[in-house]
């Protein structure tokens, strides 16, 4: 169930979609790093790619809250949206699956809205 106006909602997702890819672009940058450190001791360290990931998570977790939050969902299915950015490649999976809830519920508000209303009976 929405909870507040679609255009805010759509906004809401859209900043939640560029979050996810960015989050999950630095993870998979993070994790090539890792191995190129520790399985072949190419690179010295992976904290700037750790450090931008972590505050990139942080304004993920923030981004993906406001949405949950948003859409009234329930606790397991805001836990399992947050934790996306923390696995490699499930944010873009999960990403897609937000987009299809939201645009599912996003339909159904509209087409409530423009469903003809019986007239009261007198």
């Amino acid at each position: 169930m929405i909870t507040a106006p679609v255009p805010i909602v759509r906004k809401a997702l859209t900043r939640y979609r560029v979050m996810a890819w960015i989050v999950g672009v630095m993870l998979l940058l993070l994790v090539t790093a890792m191995v190129l450190k520790y399985g072949f001791g190419v690179i010295e360290t992976t904290a700037p790619v750790a450090i931008a990931h972590g505050w990139l998570y942080m304004i993920y977790v923030i981004v993906a809250l406001d949405l949950c939050l948003r859409m009234r969902w329930p606790f397991l299915r805001m836990v399992f949206v947050v934790l996306a950015g923390t696995i490699p490649f499930v944010s873009f999976v999960a990403e897609h699956k937000v987009r299809l809830w939201v645009e599912a519920e996003i339909a159904g508000v509209e087409a409530a809205q423009t469903a003809p209303q019986e007239p009261a009976a007198s």
